[in-house]
């Protein structure tokens, strides 16, 4: 049945036979699913880290709430 059929790869738009496929073009795809894991790790550390941040900056609210609240300082002209 299936097995019979040729593997498929799709680059861009256009579909190939696999087993047509150079050993650059298979080193190719390999770095490309390299690439994709580690975009894949560093969203999820991204995630993590903006969990993390929301986290401190809601802590450091509940901190300061007795605080007394000041006037924000005037903005001055950038110094040469």
């Amino acid at each position: 049945m299936a097995e019979n059929q040729a593997q498929t790869i799709r680059i861009g738009e256009k579909h190939y036979d696999a087993t047509n496929l150079t050993e650059q073009a298979v080193a190719l795809l390999g770095d490309i699913e390299k690439v994709d894991g580690e975009l894949g790790r560093l969203q999820l550390q991204s995630s993590i880290a903006s969990v993390a941040k929301s986290s401190l900056i809601e802590k450091l609210v509940a901190e300061t709430a007795n605080l007394t609240e000041v006037e924000a300082p005037a903005e001055q002209a950038p110094q040469a």
